[in-house]
């Protein structure tokens, strides 16, 4: 299996991701900005996994590997209104306006790296925020302009996780840790 994880610093998803997947994957654990590159490669050199490729690139870059990934993370970057609890700066420079255009960026995001991920394959989307337009807004559309199906998650009588009527929550009130939201989908456009 080859994995993608997009938007990976500091890198807790991908040290998971490199557990769970088997001997012979491949995990390309990315991220954008060189700084955080360096925390992420620092990281996961310490987890020890041999299956990991850490690269500092642009989710447009992706291209280049048409129908490539089994599956791709993407924990978008976000106006992070699950963090307000955890940090002051988050407050500070949070916007309506702000969310609008983490909400657009997402989408970019989202386009320029889909066609890199195989026909049926599994596209996990997260954010760190709250608002209906990063979440449930951003997934309709993933379903309804780059041909995703989504797929449900099995929570096991797990009453901490809050289902939507596009998604899943995690409040921070009734779950351990900081909000989130997540959501699973399924590419189900062919390759042209």
């Amino acid at each position: 299996q080859t994995v993608l994880d997009l938007c990976a610093a500091p890198g807790g998803k991908s040290t998971l991701l490199s557990q769970a997947l088997p001997e012979s994957s491949l995990l390309v654990s990315n991220e954008i900005i060189r700084s955080r590159a360096y925390i992420l490669a620092e990281n996961l050199i310490k987890w020890g996994n041999p299956n990991v490729v850490v690269s500092n690139n642009e989710a447009k870059d992706f291209d280049a590997l048409p129908g490539y990934f089994d599956a791709i993370v993407i924990d978008a970057p976000c106006s992070g209104e699950g963090m307000f609890r955890k940090d002051a700066g988050a407050i500070q420079e949070w916007s309506e306006y702000n969310v609008i255009l983490c909400a657009q960026r997402q989408r970019e995001i989202l386009s320029s790296v889909w066609e890199a991920l195989k026909h049926d394959g599994v596209l996990v989307y997260s954010t760190c925020t709250f608002n209906r337009e990063e979440n449930e807004e951003n997934v309709q559309w993933i379903c309804d302009e780059l041909g995703a199906d989504i797929l449900q998650i099995d929570l096991e009588g797990n009453t901490d996780i809050t289902k939507s009527d596009i998604g899943y929550r995690f409040y921070p009130h009734k779950t351990k840790g900081e909000g989130f939201f997540i959501a699973v989908l399924q590419n189900k456009k062919s390759m042209s």
